[in-house]
């Protein structure tokens, strides 16, 4: 991976490995030791756990979580604004918020 990235742009050993940790510790990364060919030394080898589809969702998750935990109602201002530059976009956006107020008034039904 180190050398991938270096072909492109200059980059440390240690941010790339520091960053493959950080997406192993999320659990979008999985990992194995692995022996130098002599022996001399260890070292991880890396391959995602999810199809990228899942991955790219999962990551979005991550991130506007952490937005939302951070920005609140910033961030679904935003969220509304770029939806409303399209209009199918902010149908689509009506529809979900709809569908899931309507599971969570079945939900908080079926609970009383």
């Amino acid at each position: 991976m180190l050398y991938e990235l270096q072909k492109k742009k200059s980059i440390a050993y240690t941010t790339v490995m520091n960053t493959m940790d950080r997406l192993y510790e999320k659990d979008l990364l999985d990992r194995k030791i692995q022996k130098s060919k002599g022996g001399a030394y260890l070292y991880y080898v890396y391959w995602p756990k999810l199809e990228e589809a899942n991955f790219k969702e999962v990551a979005v998750r991550q991130v506007l979580g952490s937005l939302m935990d951070n920005f609140d109602e910033l961030v679904t201002t935003c969220l509304v604004e770029r939806a409303a530059i399209n209009d199918k976009q902010l149908e689509v956006l009506k529809e979900k918020i709809d569908k899931t107020l309507k599971e969570r008034r079945n939900e908080q039904h079926v609970k009383l």
